[in-house]
């Protein structure tokens, strides 16, 4: 199993990476993090050619890791901010053709009424506060690849 996870937390990464690779249902899992929102989108042709059998989404991300010589972001990011980072990220996901049948796991501090009407209304797409049981990533992931057909599961 491929698993892209997309958060800029180190200790939510290390501990997310001990959940599953403990986990005897996914025991060669491949997780590959992307930390930034600016890498995400840099990163999207490999991505959509390297399809990943599920993502792990945060919902707030920075644009970029601290560093002089990046460019801020563009207005209409800086407008949003980083509270809905991960949103942008997932629907870039749901509108390439390439893309847009992966299961996406949006997780989030953020309660889900924080987010209303802004989570995406797709079947492959879930909501998963980040105060979860390490077993109810385990099970959301198993139950949002089962809807699209993956080879890998």
């Amino acid at each position: 199993m491929r698993i892209l996870l997309v958060e800029d937390d180190p200790l939510q990464v290390e501990l997310i990476g001990e959940f599953l690779t403990a986990d005897s249902a996914f025991p060669h899992a491949v997780i590959k993090r992307i930390s930034t929102e600016s890498e995400f989108i840099t990163n999207f042709e490999e991505i959509a050619t390297d399809i990943p059998d599920v993502v792990i989404m945060d919902i707030m991300l920075r644009w970029a890791d601290p560093s002089p010589e990046f460019a801020p972001p563009p207005d209409e990011i800086a407008e949003e901010g980083f509270y809905r980072a991960g949103l942008r990220c997932e629907r870039l996901l749901a509108n390439d053709p390439r893309t847009a049948e992966v299961p996406i796991i949006l997780y989030t501090i953020l309660g889900n009424g924080d987010l209303s009407d802004e989570l995406p209304q797709r079947p492959q797409t879930v909501y998963l506060a980040k105060d979860f049981e390490p077993k109810e990533l385990i099970k959301q992931i198993i139950t949002v690849c089962r809807l699209v057909e993956r080879p890998s599961l």
